[in-house]
């Protein structure tokens, strides 16, 4: 009985043993998963505060594309300032002739008699006179002229201009100038446009609107356009009028009939 009894508390004292073990294992996961827990909180916390203003200055991102355009005309454009502009041409020109365009233009300081006093080309027998055509335009950068026309018969050489037509024209007391060499192949009106642009330093960036002007020429026939146009249009038969084939015709027959009577004279 005594074995017994002792064999049965031994049993007892293992069970409780055993429960004691159990019991510390769950307490020490427990205790591992709160600490995993809190050391997760701890770290999203402090990743929160890294992210916040507070933890320091932000990084911008950089200005985009259009920003740096803007911010390179406005300084630009804060550069400029007012000059003039002379166009001195004739506006009445005898056809198949070749004669100059001229643009002047001049720093509002610029001191030369030829920004004073603008004239128009020298022509033998005909007083100089003032330019038709003059205008305030922006300058104070790369400025370029240009001179176009819509009309197929009007041809322009620009052989004495600069390439690309740009001039610096960055000291009130500067001028500058452009040439051009226009001639029209037919009698008639016609209109030559010009534009003037400012460029900032050394781009293609155009500070500003394009200033434009419009020159009128009037083209006048002259005699030997006259002759050579009805010399090329009697050559071409296929323009020839009724009319005009009639008389061919009647004085062909008539020069045949008197070189019949010619011959018959003289026999």
């Amino acid at each position: 009985m005594r074995r017994t009894r002792g064999s049965a508390q031994e049993s007892r004292t293992k069970e409780q043993s055993e429960r004691g073990r159990r019991l510390d294992l769950q307490t020490t996961a427990i205790v591992l998963v709160v600490i995993l827990q809190a050391t997760a909180i701890v770290i999203d916390v402090t990743g929160f505060f890294d992210r916040s203003p507070a933890a320091g200055p932000a990084v911008r991102p950089s200005p985009s594309d259009q920003f740096k355009y803007q911010a390179t005309v406005q300084d630009g454009r804060r550069d400029l300032f007012d000059g003039e502009l002379h166009v001195t041409t004739d506006r009445t020109v005898k056809v198949a002739e070749w004669f100059d365009v001229r643009v002047l233009v001049c720093g509002p300081a610029n001191s030369d008699e030829l920004c004073l006093a603008p004239m128009e080309p020298t022509t033998p027998g005909v007083q100089l006179h003032r330019p038709s055509t003059s205008k305030t335009v922006p300058i104070g950068g790369r400025v370029g002229v240009i001179l176009t026309s819509p009309h197929s018969e009007i041809e322009i050489k620009d052989d004495l201009n600069p390439a690309g037509s740009v001039q610096p024209l960055t000291d009130p007391t500067d001028a500058a100038s452009w040439w051009w060499s226009v001639r029209a192949s037919k009698p008639g009106t016609y209109d030559l446009k010009g534009a003037v642009f400012v460029l900032a330093a050394d781009t293609d960036l155009e500070l500003v609107t394009r200033d434009t002007f419009t020159i009128r020429l009037t083209v006048e026939r002259t005699s030997e356009y006259t002759a050579k146009q009805v010399w090329t249009t009697t050559l071409d038969v296929t323009k020839w009028s009724v009319t005009q084939i009639i008389a061919v015709l009647t004085a062909l027959i008539g020069a045949g009939a008197f070189a019949a009577w010619i011959r018959r004279r003289l026999r």
